[in-house]
């Protein structure tokens, strides 16, 4: 036996449910014991369960092979067998009012459907009173006409009646009336106390073996008894998906076969993904999360009910592999092949090369982030839609101006508040709105109006960038160095306000001066680190250096006094920039800047005769400041200060004395 396989172990589902929680898992294929053409199998194995209990005689149930990831058991082989003997303690649990037991059963858990995960949730937590179960006629061959379980879980108040449509609940709903039916002989009802033949006996029994680090690699599934490879989840969606296709005859116009859905996801397609696969050389995951990123942003553009839309594109952006067939209508599906056959094209010729800090995830393009990243998140999805529209807009791909589009949404996605279904579905269709004129995004900017009221602020300064952009097509290179700053980040109107420019007279810019300010920018404000004690001493000097005062106060009991922060990181100081009562103590340190460097702006300081001795030796002591490791300061009536060692100190008078006082 291989190292990775451990040996059996024999014992019972309930066992098995103490021991581990049992989540069947996307790969596997739906719950098919219940279904309607299944009748002679379901009740083969329900017979001989019958058998085992009412006889007291043990029963083994062969091998259940499973893999256990995060606590979670994973069957490879046996959903069928665990799902109906979860259903059968279900229904001996609520039969015997044994609801103790609801605990260990909430244990089992689907994950290839929300629908399937939910529904067991429901029948475990809410369930039925079997009391109110009615006598139901029967048909000649004994089978319940009124499917009287089924129908009363149905007409349970917590039952969706959407649900009818999963196929494992309806598989399900018919395993259980077959478990209650009462036409015949071999009834689950005439035995008595069966909870303990289930949780104390364990008469019914199998061989569960642990599959240690599988990868469902080939000589795996011979050992699954020749029992066929299961579905995965992006199988299972392209089977539902290509009928889906054919009942709606979406395709009904095309002649050709190798136009079609179905050759192309088997061929080209099939090729686009191969060149993002994932380590384990499979193309499931990428080819799921680049249609479901092209869905949620076709669901944002959709006129569908605003709360069922947003709950759907939260779901599918925490579970990309729940996207279904019913998701799609015909517009979003043919959006889907246009993007799809847009990149097969063109692909490999999208490279961007300027600085997207971390939404590009060290690759060249946006396909490939979505498509190799652990997971999908709104702003780069906003990023790839971007993206395509320019490939969907454009027949050929212009570096340049590619380069400029995507720039622009960068400045848009880092400056806006996108983390949730609602703001993601602003983002999308502002860049819908705007990639009308993505061929030369900063003309359109400059000629045409914008509806869209996302991100109005941070579209209003790209609008007169490209307004400047539009006067001296030089000024382009400047304006980009100073986006690119890590202090700016796309956001640049504070480095317009240092240089005195005036939005309203595009001759007032100063490329000289901004590039000064630029350098400025890249020297004293790259990151945290860059925010030195010297650069704290600096602004101690502008104005009437009250600058501290930005910061909300609180009370300090150790010292009696209120609590300030000399700008904690460069988040700080970007909050600080965009505060018009605050901002001139930065403007005026950074153009003090531009012509001298922080030790000679201190040195050459005029202390007023007014200045607290405090302020005094904070700006003259070289230092000092170092002693307060955070940056927090206490001020007491501008009499004196405390420097604080740490965010905070014990509120005694200990926790006064690690303070140092400077007067």
């Amino acid at each position: 036996m291989r190292a990775d396989i451990e040996t059996s172990k024999k014992m019972s589902f309930w066992q098995l449910l103490q021991l581990h929680k049992i989540e069947i898992p996307i790969i596997q294929r739906d719950y098919a014991q219940g279904r309607e053409d299944k009748s002679e199998i379901r009740q083969r194995f329900l017979n001989s369960i019958f058998s085992a209990l009412s006889l007291n005689k043990p029963l083994e149930l062969d091998f259940i092979y499973g893999s256990v990831i995060d606590d979670f058991m994973q069957p490879l082989d046996g959903q069928q067998r665990l799902t109906t003997l979860f259903l059968l303690h279900w229904y001996v649990a609520y039969k015997e009012d044994k609801l103790a037991g609801k605990a260990i059963l909430e244990n089992f858990t689907y994950e290839t459907r929300t629908t399937s995960r939910e529904f067991c949730i429901e029948l475990i937590q809410k369930g039925i009173n079997f009391k109110n179960l009615l006598e139901t006629d029967f048909d000649k061959n004994g089978v319940p006409k009124n499917n009287q379980l089924s129908k009363t879980i149905i007409d349970s108040p917590w039952f969706f009646l959407s649900w009818k449509k999963d196929p494992t609940i309806k598989a399900m709903l018919v395993m259980l009336d077959a478990i209650n039916q009462k036409a015949t002989d071999k009834k689950f009802e005439n035995i008595k106390d069966l909870w303990p033949k289930f949780t104390e006996d364990h008469t019914i029994t199998f061989n569960y073996i642990e599959l240690k680090d599988f990868g469902l690699s080939d000589d795996l599934y011979i050992k699954m008894n020749a029992r066929g490879k299961p579905l995965t989840d992006f199988e299972n969606f392209k089977a539902s998906f290509e009928n889906k296709i054919k009942i709606e005859f979406w395709e009904k116009e095309i002649t050709n076969p190798t136009e079609k859905f179905a050759h192309k996801i088997d061929t080209i397609w099939t090729d686009l993904f191969w060149t993002v696969k994932d380590g384990d050389n499979l193309t499931d995951s990428p080819s799921i999360k680049i249609i479901s990123s092209i869905l949620m942003s076709c669901l944002s553009l959709s006129e569908k009910d605003k709360d069922s839309k947003e709950r759907r594109i939260r779901e599918i952006l925490n579970q990309p592999n729940v996207i279904k067939p019913e998701d799609f209508d015909f517009n979003s599906f043919c959006y889907l092949k246009e993007a799809l056959d847009a990149y097969s094209s063109i692909k490999d010729k999208i490279q961007l090369d300027f600085n997207l800090w971390s939404y590009l995830n060290n690759e060249i393009n946006f396909f490939d982030t979505i498509a190799k990243g652990d997971k999908i998140e709104y702003q780069k999805i906003v990023l790839f839609y971007a993206q395509t529209q320019y490939l969907l807009n454009n027949e050929e791909i212009d570096n340049t101006n590619f380069s400029d589009w995507i720039r622009v949404v960068r400045n848009i996605v880092v400056n806006s508040t996108i983390d949730s279904a609602e703001t993601f579905t602003g983002a999308i269709r502002l860049i819908n709105e705007l990639s009308i004129g993505s061929k030369d995004i900063y003309r359109y900017l400059s000629e045409n109006s914008i509806k869209s009221e996302f991100a109005k602020d941070q579209v209003k300064e790209e609008i007169i960038k490209s307004r400047i952009i539009g006067f001296d097509d030089t000024y382009k290179g400047i304006i980009f160095k100073t986006e690119d700053t890590n202090f700016c980040r796309g956001r640049i109107t504070f480095a317009f306000d240092c240089i005195e420019f005036d939005k309203n007279s595009i001759g007032s810019f100063s490329s000289d001066k901004l590039s000064k300010i630029e350098k400025v920018l890249q020297y004293h404000l790259s990151d945290d680190n860059d925010i030195s004690n010297d650069f704290r001493r600096g602004l101690f000097t502008i104005d009437d250096n009250h600058f501290y005062n930005y910061w909300d106060t609180s009370w300090l009991y150790a010292v009696g006094a209120p609590k300030r922060c000399m700008i904690g990181s460069i988040n700080d100081l970007k909050s600080f920039a965009y505060k018009s009562n605050f901002k001139k103590y930065l403007i005026g340190l950074l153009q003090k800047l531009t012509e001298k460097g922080l030790d000679e702006i201190i040195e050459g300081y005029e202390i007023p005769n007014d200045m607290p001795n405090w302020k005094k030796r904070l700006i003259k002591e070289k230092g000092l400041l170092d002693y307060s490791k955070k940056h927090y300061i206490a001020i007491k009536e501008d009499e004196c200060c405390w420097l604080i060692p740490e965010s905070k100190v014990a509120n005694n008078k200990e926790g006064a004395k690690k303070c140092k006082s400077i007067k």
